[in-house]
């Protein structure tokens, strides 16, 4: 049976349904700075295993991508929607777009922001052994090692401190030993770079231009994918935080020429 996933859904007024989707560390509450977006869709925002009000998974095969994606799946079916737009972020997106390979039937169009783990070529020795020192960490030191992660929310310098305050409060309020296991079992296991011919979808990346280390793969994607459109906003890996009206906008606009389709 997938995880069952907090659901936080805007009512059911006939607007055409948008899945939103966080990156590790974070909550649904990631997607506050586009709450404009529900004046045209029904947000579903949700809360990935072990964030937010969502349980931990408690053994090695619920954290695992294509369990995740079932997850994101039995969301679905709970809120009875036929098809959705999604829209990932981060470690989400690595989700969302696996997601979409996985169930392309139940996706109209799909957004996603800087995705590293998403669009990585290889996972090497060096990175397995980055990786295993940090699950260690935590195992052994909690959220005091969370925080010396480099995304933890407590460290962005272009949020607004509200935002600061709140995403910092969510990342202490994860489970330790399902971030770790998470790290474990997913990441090494994220990318769909090799897949992404497969996407029959319209498919947009809203890319952040201040992140150098995406810049290589948003370039690859714009150089051998053109079947995904990419727009480009100043800002970095959090771009709907750090750009929100910017990224509204090319989300709806996007959106909306898929509707008229």
């Amino acid at each position: 049976m997938p995880a069952t996933l907090h659901i936080d859904a805007d009512p059911d007024t006939g607007r055409p349904p948008l899945l939103l989707v966080h990156g590790l560390l974070s909550s649904r509450n990631h997607w506050s700075p586009n709450r404009a977006l529900s004046d045209h869709f029904r947000l579903v925002r949700i809360d990935l295993p072990a964030h937010g009000l969502s349980p931990a998974p408690t053994g090695r095969g619920d954290a695992s991508p294509e369990a995740l994606v079932e997850a994101i799946e039995a969301v679905r079916e709970r809120l009875k929607i036929e098809n959705w737009h999604i829209c990932g972020q981060s470690f989400g997106a690595a989700l969302t777009l696996r997601y979409a390979l996985t169930f392309p039937g139940r996706v109209i169009s799909q957004v996603f922001t800087n995705a590293n783990g998403a669009l990585r070529e290889t996972w090497t020795p060096d990175l397995e052994n980055r990786n295993q020192a940090q699950i260690r960490d935590i195992r052994s030191n909690g959220h005091a090692a969370m925080r010396r992660m480099a995304y933890h929310p407590c460290h962005a310098k272009r949020f607004g401190p509200d935002m600061v305050e709140t995403l910092s409060r969510d990342a202490e309020a994860t489970d330790v030993n399902g971030i770790a296991l998470l790290l474990e079992v997913a990441t090494p296991n994220l990318s769909v770079r090799d897949r992404l011919g497969e996407l029959r979808m319209p498919t947009l990346l809203v890319n952040g231009l201040w992140e150098k280390q995406f810049q290589a793969a948003r370039d690859w994607i714009g150089q051998t994918h053109s079947h995904i459109q990419v727009c480009d906003l100043e800002g970095g890996h959090s771009i709907n935080i750090e750009c929100p009206d910017g990224f509204n906008s090319a989300v709806l606009q996007f959106l909306q020429a898929r509707c008229r389709e």
